[in-house]
């Protein structure tokens, strides 16, 4: 018996189900990648920033296909055999390439907790999945009674993946919409989408119960998921506070798929809204779901993500907006073209008569930043601290610190996330905590298993200490082995989205506090065997405070400071910059000298 007839409609269905949907997403990677070994700058970028919608637009296009050439149970095996391929292909069987000497390999980074590539392969799967399962819950009446309840809540969590991810992973690493659009995630946040939710896992298991189970079970899968990510000072708790919420609305939308009752009746109410269909509240429902969730593609960079220091110097949250922190911070940056150098080197004084009016878990910090990228795959990049404290009870801490951050891109797995990936302190008990103290860190080359490579190295030196080591640190060989310094992006205009300020120095706390001048000297950095002073800086809040493109320095705005600079006040040392809490505020881009 021939089980499958060798025709030509026969063999083109092989063929699509053994190059679809992962050859668009690996064909589009090696274009870019192409374009990325052959210095082809704009292509390269333009196409990197596209490459997640591409994969999962492949995904969810192939689903609707795969829906009407398998049945439900093989479509699934197929989207989830092609989604572990692409898992493979990406971050596995991939080619390292070493033009000039430079190891660069094609793979995308797995993350800090190594499971970034298994969130890129579970997402596409969610894409591809979500027709093939909308399509059998038109068929609920021949599905198996004994896999209804598993269906229904596999397609409740796939839809909530799909509707909710971006957003939801978003807000489990530390990021928030901007301020004018938190409305749209907090209406994610409290389980409006699982009405849409509740719907499909109803239709599929007939029963309330189990739509309402689908919302808990989806919050569960989501929290699992996202569980390892760090967060520093994040109250993710907040969450599961709103787990009723998500069962709630997940039971509505079920209740108005079952059309129990038929009809919602309001006696005192006239007119139509006196008595509602159960399927029109279905609609509404539903439209209400489209449009928040079609919102997160519209807002997809309208975000509001910022690191700031280590949270073992302290160890409370702060101000929080949606359980996120955002800390006060104002600085300046240096206005200049974009170039790459060594080292930067920064010098630091804190006055404060009444250090006690910091808070038992606040502290007072100044320094600098910079940001270095990574050499190979387009948004993975570096934040560079060296920074002092003051604590509540007179103690200075030198600090140095590393982060790597993601962009919302395919090779971050889809999400923003952010990782202190190195810190190093030593505290520092001076007779006077305004004596001035110099920071510096450099990139220096070293030797490891008869291979060049280079560390970078924090150091400190004051009033009769010599310049001293405190942190050293060999990251990935990925690294550019340098500091970017300048403007990057564009003018200062197009801020937030269109630049970053690579190069900063500046005063932030974990919460506002009066009653303090910090002095930042002589900001500067050695090109070609040079040191150099900023020719040119000026100031920048710390809702402006970004080093690459989705990431900050601070959070929001240091109300009530101001600064004084030679080009203002002729008594100020040239090079030299004192912010002071004396009660009026800067505005953003003055420029200091």
């Amino acid at each position: 018996m021939n089980f499958f007839p060798i025709t030509p409609k026969n063999i083109l269905r092989v063929i699509l189900l053994v190059i679809f949907p992962w050859l668009p997403p690996y064909l589009f990677e090696k274009t870019d990648f192409y374009f990325h070994l052959t210095h082809q700058v704009d292509w390269y970028y333009n196409l990197s920033g596209n490459r997640l919608l591409v994969d999962m637009a492949s995904f969810a296009v192939w689903g609707i296909v795969v829906a009407y050439l398998l049945r439900p149970r093989w479509a699934i095996v197929q989207i989830a055999l092609n989604a572990l391929l692409v898992w493979v292909l990406f971050y596995v069987a991939c080619p390292v390439y070493g033009p000039g000497g430079v190891w660069q390999p094609e793979c995308y980074y797995a993350g800090p907790d190594g499971l970034v590539g298994f969130r890129l392969a579970g997402i596409m799967f969610c894409y591809g999945a979500l027709p093939v399962l909308v399509k059998a819950a038109s068929k609920e009446n021949t599905l198996d009674r004994r896999i209804r309840p598993a269906l229904s809540v596999l397609s409740g969590i796939v839809l909530t993946v799909v509707m909710i991810w971006y957003p939801l992973a978003a807000w489990f690493s530390g990021v928030t919409y901007l301020p004018l659009f938190l409305i749209f995630q907090t209406v994610l946040l409290i389980g409006v989408p699982q009405i849409a939710t509740g719907i499909l896992a109803a239709r599929i298991g007939q029963s309330l119960k189990i739509g309402a189970t689908s919302g808990i079970a989806s919050l569960l899968f989501i929290s699992a998921v996202f569980w390892t990510p760090e967060c520093p000072g994040c109250d993710r708790s907040a969450l599961y506070l709103l787990a009723p919420a998500w069962a709630t609305f997940a039971l509505v939308g079920s209740i108005t798929e079952l059309g129990l009752p038929s009809q919602l009746r309001f006696p005192k109410l006239s007119g139509w809204l006196g008595s509602i269909r159960m399927e029109d509240a279905r609609r509404v429902g539903l439209a209400l779901v489209m449009a928040v969730c079609l919102w997160t593609l519209v807002a997809r960079e309208l975000w509001d993500p910022s690191v700031l220091y280590a949270s073992s110097i302290s160890l409370s949250p702060g101000d929080l907006t949606l359980g996120q922190p955002f800390y006060p911070y104002v600085g300046g940056y240096y206005n200049s073209i974009q170039y790459r150098i060594c080292c930067v080197e920064i010098g630091v004084s804190i006055s404060m008569a009444n250090p006690r009016l910091l808070a038992p878990d606040n502290f007072l910090m100044a320094g600098m930043g910079v940001q270095s990228p990574n050499c190979c795959v387009d948004g993975w990049d570096f934040g560079w601290r060296a920074d002092l404290f003051l604590l509540q009870n007179r103690s200075l801490i030198v600090s140095g610190s590393s982060w790597e951050t993601c962009d919302s891109n395919v090779n971050c797995g889809g999400y923003m996330w952010e990782h202190l990936w190195y810190h190093s302190q030593t505290t520092l008990n001076p007779q006077n905590i305004s004596t001035p103290i110099y920071l510096r860190m450099n990139w220096e080359p070293v030797t490891v298993d008869g291979q060049p490579r280079s560390i970078v190295g924090w150091y400190y030196n004051t009033t009769g200490v010599a310049w001293t080591k405190f942190g050293s640190f060999l990251p990935d060989r990925r690294l550019g082995t340098y500091f970017d310094i300048g403007l990057s992006g564009g003018p200062a205009s197009e801020i937030p989205q269109g630049s970053a300020f690579l190069y900063q120095f500046g005063v932030g706390s974990k919460l506002l506090v009066s009653g303090w001048s910090v002095s930042l000297f002589n900001p500067s950095f050695q090109y070609q065997g040079t040191w150099r002073t900023m020719e040119k800086a000026n100031v920048v809040q710390g809702d402006f405070s970004y080093w690459k493109v989705n990431y900050r320095w601070g959070g929001r705005p240091y109300p009530g400071v101001t600064a004084r600079v030679n080009l203002l006040d002729s008594s100020v040392p040239v090079d030299t910059l004192t912010f002071s809490y004396t009660g009026g505020t800067m505005r953003d881009f003055t420029p200091l000298w």
